[in-house]
């Protein structure tokens, strides 16, 4: 038998979960596997094991969570530039905005434009690396969706790209 199924059957499992809680606990204190060891009166291999398994458990959770804020933080991003957009389109259809200016507008509009399809097409290449499901993506998606009123109530607009001022 390994040592490690041994050392299982000496401790419970609530003992090995409050020993697995409290290495986790020094670890985040950014203590040292050495450290630990000394403090807790088991081997290095052991903490290591622990850590292992605490990565397994938690890193995993904190991946996604970080994967579910960068794809947040993007729409987000994507909406305020097309917000920009929109004004940028109504600065040029006003009368009473100069030939200059119109100029200058539909010139940051078109870059921003330019942007938001580099934006898309970089999201459209994370989604296919990471692989993700469909059903997690509509989810996602959805929860976006939720996001996305702004402070008068009213819905932010998806915005075509190659309309004509």
């Amino acid at each position: 038998m390994s040592g490690f199924s041994e050392y299982n059957k000496m401790i419970s499992k609530q003992q090995y979960e409050a020993q697995l809680q409290h290495i986790f606990r020094l670890l985040l204190e950014n203590r040292t596997q050495e450290e630990i060891a000394r403090e807790l009166n088991i081997s290095t291999r052991t903490v290591a094991r622990y850590s292992s398994r605490i990565d397994k458990r938690y890193g995993e959770i904190q991946r996604q969570k970080n994967d579910d804020t960068l794809f947040l933080e993007c729409h987000l991003f994507k909406n305020r530039m097309l917000n920009l957009y929109k004004a940028l389109e109504n600065k040029v259809c006003d009368d009473k905005t100069s030939g200059v200016e119109k100029a200058r507008c539909a010139e940051v509009a078109a870059d921003i434009a330019t942007q938001i399809v580099k934006l898309e097409s970089e999201g459209i290449r994370a989604v296919k690396e990471l692989g993700l499901s469909a059903k997690s993506l509509a989810n996602k998606n959805t929860n976006i969706n939720n996001l996305r009123n702004d402070n008068d109530g009213k819905s932010f607009k998806e915005y075509d790209l190659n309309r004509k001022f």
